[in-house]
């Protein structure tokens, strides 16, 4: 039966008070699982970090996702060895070439394919600013394109890449609803129209906890009707440290990120449960 598995960014958990992350990373592990997440998701980057985590992951028989950035089919080819030898559950690549045409970004995409067919677990590409998948208007050319390409949909870029309005134009409203039939796994965070990470608990910025809400539900229901019956869609808070995090004229953030990645973990279950109530009626 298809299911949902709630990861935790280790990116994530940097600068949290109580969280050592470089003397203590079973405790920080410990903290993840505890609060009741299903795994985690770490970068490659760091070999060191990424082989503690993956260990400790496994060891308790849980999962995690591979990050990795790339410029060429090589990196590509050699993240997708490293996540496999480590036992990822996917590799997810931020792809860190920006070519100005569609053309030649089909054709680096078709390069990184061909290495991605040949991994035994599956490779998504993320939305991300300042990536090839920088804009909205350009991720949906490519896939056009290529309609094949699995996503992981950190959709809380193209609010801000293009300053979308609430309630958002229906121009928008079908980029993102293109953008989510191509999504395979979900990175979790609440964006503004101006800033990349909000107070989800904020009375001021519910119209776009709203909207993202229904987008994740939306995606969820339609990644249903693609995924096998043994199906597992990975949704990963990734609510990061500052800059990401607003700060106060004191340097210290005005949220519990922490707190929020638990809503967010409880908010996914929450839209799991709704978008799956139709396939199980």
């Amino acid at each position: 039966m298809a299911r949902l598995l709630v990861y935790q960014a280790i990116w994530g958990m940097e600068n949290l008070p109580g969280v050592d992350m470089e003397a203590d990373m079973p405790g920080v592990l410990a903290k993840i699982f505890d609060a009741g997440f299903d795994g985690v998701g770490v970068s490659l980057m760091r070999p060191d970090r990424a082989e503690a985590v993956a260990r400790g992951v496994l060891d308790r028989g849980k999962s995690f996702e591979a990050i990795g950035f790339v410029f060429t089919a090589a990196d590509v080819a050699r993240y997708v060895d490293r996540a496999q030898e480590l036992g990822a559950h996917h590799l997810n690549i931020q792809i860190m070439a920006r070519p100005d045409k569609v053309d030649d970004a089909v054709a680096l995409l078709t390069g990184f394919e061909a290495e991605a067919a040949k991994a035994s677990i599956p490779v998504n590409y993320e939305t991300h600013r300042g990536r090839l998948t920088n804009d909205a208007l350009f991720t949906c050319r490519i896939l056009d394109r290529m309609p094949a390409l699995r996503l992981t949909g950190d959709l809380s870029h193209y609010p801000l890449v293009h300053e979308m309005p609430l309630p958002v134009p229906e121009a928008d409203m079908a980029r993102m609803r293109k953008v989510l039939r191509h999504c395979w796994a979900f990175h979790g965070r609440v964006p503004g129209s101006h800033q990349i990470q909000v107070s989800i608990r904020a009375p001021q910025h519910q119209g776009w906890v709203d909207q993202m809400r229904a987008w994740w539900r939306e995606g969820f229901a339609d990644w249903l009707t693609r995924a096998g019956p043994d199906g597992e869609l990975t949704f990963m808070p990734e609510l990061g440290p500052p800059n990401y995090a607003i700060t106060g004229l004191d340097g210290r953030e005005l949220s519990d990120r922490w707190k929020e990645a638990l809503m967010l973990k409880d908010m996914a279950h929450e839209l799991w449960a709704e978008a799956t109530q139709p396939v199980a009626a």
